[in-house]
């Protein structure tokens, strides 16, 4: 009888460790991240290769020669800031750096993270830092920034201070600007530039770019600041046109589309392999004018309010995005902080007339540029056909992106251009880039209004909130209806269309979007 219960107890425990070990424990919930795939044992296996197709041509893996949307989505992946925006709570937290105090609004200190590896294996430090900003001095991309500091103290190897020649309360937002992604020092004394400036510390390290084709990706095996992605492989192809996009990723061709056509987002809604994303949108898409073309109509701020009185932006909206974005009425976008909720420059087109009468404009030809992204051609040709109606006579030239930043940066008698741009996530940002004379590339308006820069400054030295919003107040009211560098015209709704199962695509409302993370698990 003894020999029969010591038998039966072997075999009830045999039963029970068995059970135990087949996940028989209900209690514990698996990881979403590592759940094994229906059909499936084991590891999940994960797509090797996530091909994401953009509108606009990447030309340039350096984070200070550009600030156009298609690079810094790339370099976003490769490279990496002191501050950044964390896109599932939009705080500024820190990527490279560990923590900061403000001592004073112009004296900031910072710790770096520790131990953060570089593409070329060596380890971030201050050193990295202070060659960054000293790179960035003469950068049209960066010299806004760095200009604000007076000093800059190296305290040891992972702490450094800043001193600033006029206090800021939000200059930690300043360095979250992607044209200071931080670069390794070494690197550029002991490659060629060209080579040096690939090296970052991000997840992907830069492997082939063929111009007007595709930029690819391959993870960084030896990455300290993320986990080791688990796609191998990440590639970003130039496809300009939308409809081109929505057939490469209906064929399987592509994983994920930026900017699809309004047209087909019920067919990525309705599609059982297919997905829409939709964020709401802080990219402002405007009319532009080079202010300081003094051969030109354009430089007269009067000609100017005429042309943003004569622009019907309900019917420009239809036209450019099938109405799935919202009027701007504001040079300053509306979910920022400090934003007034002004009425702008409204559409009157009997006000139109008669201030070009006044100004003796009808039947003059203006000349418009742009890039030839979908959004853009069709805000141009409408822009084309409304002034038609006042007997202003538009001349469009569409080029490729690369092309059109380099007209605006070097060709003074530049007179029209449609473009859009981020405006960061704090105020100064917003008007210190676009607006400011010593803005750097001053947002190719070239405003140059000494009466403005001095607010700019005033507001971002100002520690009194309430003192605060009534200057960007000011500054918004008279850049809006007064001065009219550009004329807004809307706020789209951010969209990416994608296969039904990759994750990890993140749209940013700064138009920066992150694919650190993409994957698709395949069974």
């Amino acid at each position: 009888m003894k020999k029969v219960t010591k038998f039966l107890i072997c075999l009830l425990l045999i039963s029970l460790l068995i059970t135990r070990c087949s996940g028989g424990d209900k209690d514990v919930p698996s990881d979403p991240k590592t759940e094994t795939p229906s059909g499936t044992s084991g590891e999940p296996k994960y797509k090797k290769e996530i091909i994401i197709a953009i509108a606009d041509e990447f030309t340039t893996i350096d984070p200070m020669e550009t600030t156009a949307e298609s690079n810094q989505i790339v370099q976003d992946c490769t490279h990496d800031l002191l501050t950044d925006t964390n896109l599932l709570t939009m705080q500024n937290e820190g990527e490279l750096v560990d923590s900061w105090e403000m001592i004073e609004p112009d004296h900031w200190r910072f710790k770096l993270k520790e131990n953060v590896r570089f593409h070329d294996g060596t380890i971030l430090d201050v050193d990295d830092v202070i060659f960054t900003f000293e790179r960035g001095k003469d950068k049209s991309t960066t010299s806004a920034y760095i200009s604000k500091i007076k000093d800059f103290i190296k305290v040891d190897d992972l702490t450094f201070e800043v001193k600033l020649h006029n206090g800021d309360v939000d200059f930690n937002y300043v360095l979250a600007a992607n044209s200071l992604a931080i670069l390794s020092k070494e690197a550029f004394e002991t490659m060629p530039e060209e080579e040096a400036v690939k090296i970052g510390t991000g997840p992907w390290k830069f492997e082939e770019f063929v111009p007007g084709d595709y930029v690819s990706l391959v993870r960084f095996e030896e990455c300290t600041l993320y986990d080791v992605p688990n796609t191998e492989r990440l590639v970003f192809r130039m496809i300009p046109e939308a409809s081109s996009r929505m057939i490469a990723l209906e064929n399987g061709e592509v994983d994920a589309i930026m900017s699809p056509s309004p047209t087909d987002y019920n067919r990525l809604s309705e599609s059982s392999n297919l997905k829409l994303i939709t964020e709401t949108g802080r990219g402002q898409h405007f009319i532009g004018f080079n202010c300081s073309n003094t051969n030109s109509i354009v430089s007269n701020p009067e000609f100017r309010k005429a042309i943003a009185h004569a622009i019907n932006k309900e019917e420009m909206v239809i036209a450019a995005w099938d109405g799935y974005a919202q009027v701007s009425t504001s040079i300053m976008c509306r979910d920022m902080e400090y934003y007034a909720d002004i009425e702008g420059i409204p559409y009157d087109p009997d006000k139109a007339k008669e201030m070009l009468k006044e100004l003796n404009a009808e039947g003059i030809t203006l000349n418009l540029i742009t890039s030839d992204a979908s959004h853009r051609v069709k805000m141009a040709e409408n822009f084309q056909a409304q002034m038609a109606r006042y007997g202003i006579t538009v001349n469009v030239e569409f080029m490729q992106q690369a092309a059109l930043i380099e007209r605006l940066q070097n060709d003074k008698n530049t007179e029209v251009f449609v473009l859009s741009w981020t405006p960061g996530m704090n105020a100064d940002y917003m008007y210190r880039n676009p607006i400011h004379s010593q803005g750097g590339r001053s947002f190719y308006a070239n405003l140059n209004n000494s009466e403005i820069d001095a607010l700019i400054d005033a507001a971002a030295a100002e520690v009194d909130t309430t003192k605060r919003a009534q200057m960007y107040e000011e500054l918004q009211v008279r850049l809006t209806t007064e001065l009219v560098p550009w004329v807004p015209i809307a706020q789209a709704t951010l969209t990416m269309g994608a296969d039904k199962d990759v994750t990890g695509l993140l749209l940013h409302p700064g138009l920066v979007h992150q694919f650190k993370t993409a994957e698709k698990i395949i069974n």
